[in-house]
């Protein structure tokens, strides 16, 4: 018998069982760095919020429930709300059992919406979005939802002027005329509260020609020009 051929076959058996042992040891190790929190459960206290231009608050509550998916612990949980115009404002949710939080560390992440000092008033749909971020520097899905502003003492624009020619005279082929025309317009809620402002045009001949707009300029005003051209259209000349 050679126990030299004995010797080399058992270790090399021993070495395959270590490191078959030692591979499988390693593939059941888990990172929880990887792992990505999730949010579920949003929860509004308001769907239509009611405010006023001479008081414009708008406030409600809002939560979510985040669940670290076994990766590291919740860095921080935000709502972003964006109003109608398109500009957003950002809100810490925490879970620490302050109101509005009920219960601190149970994984429900609340904060209370408040805008305030609010110059003009923008009623209508109000997008607010739910993301959580982990010490790892991973985000969660995308949670979205919303609410309506309603102003319940809405009135109406006013146009406390206008500035227009009585008169203008068709200029020669080849030539323009500018022509300009500027009303002044206030809104006691604010001046976004106006959907358009326009005029309509009715021809010599009796034609009415659809609204044409007229566009802010910043200063209370919304003015029209168009350049006025030389026109064979005996229709185009007259009492507009």
């Amino acid at each position: 018998m050679n126990f030299g051929k004995l010797n080399t076959a058992f270790f090399l058996v021993a070495a395959v069982f270590v490191f078959s042992s030692c591979e499988k040891e390693d593939n059941t190790v888990i990172d929880p760095s990887i792992s990505a929190p999730i949010i579920t459960g949003q929860f509004q206290s308001k769907d239509t919020v009611l405010t006023t231009s001479s008081a414009p608050v708008i406030n409600l509550n809002a939560s979510v429930i985040v669940n670290t998916n076994d990766g590291s612990p919740i860095s921080n949980v935000k709502c972003f709300v964006t109003d109608p115009s398109g500009n957003s404002s950002s809100f810490a949710m925490l879970d620490n059992g302050v109101a509005p939080d009920t219960n601190s560390n149970d994984g429900k992440y609340s904060a209370a919406i408040n805008l305030g000092n609010i110059q003009c008033l923008l009623v209508g749909k109000y997008l607010m979005e739910f993301v959580a971020e982990n010490n790892s520097g991973l985000f969660s899905n995308l949670l979205t939802s919303s609410f309506v502003v309603v102003n319940t003492a809405n009135q109406p624009p006013i146009i406390t002027g206008t500035n227009l020619p009585d008169s203008v005279v068709r200029p020669h082929p080849g030539d323009s005329t500018l022509l300009t025309i500027s009303i002044n317009v206030a809104d006691p809620d604010g001046i976004c509260d106006l959907k358009d402002v326009t005029f309509v045009t009715t021809r010599p001949n009796g034609i009415v020609l659809p609204p044409i707009p007229m566009f802010y300029n910043g200063n209370g005003e919304f003015l029209f020009a168009n350049f006025v051209s030389y026109s064979s259209d005996p229709s185009s000349y007259g009492y507009f």
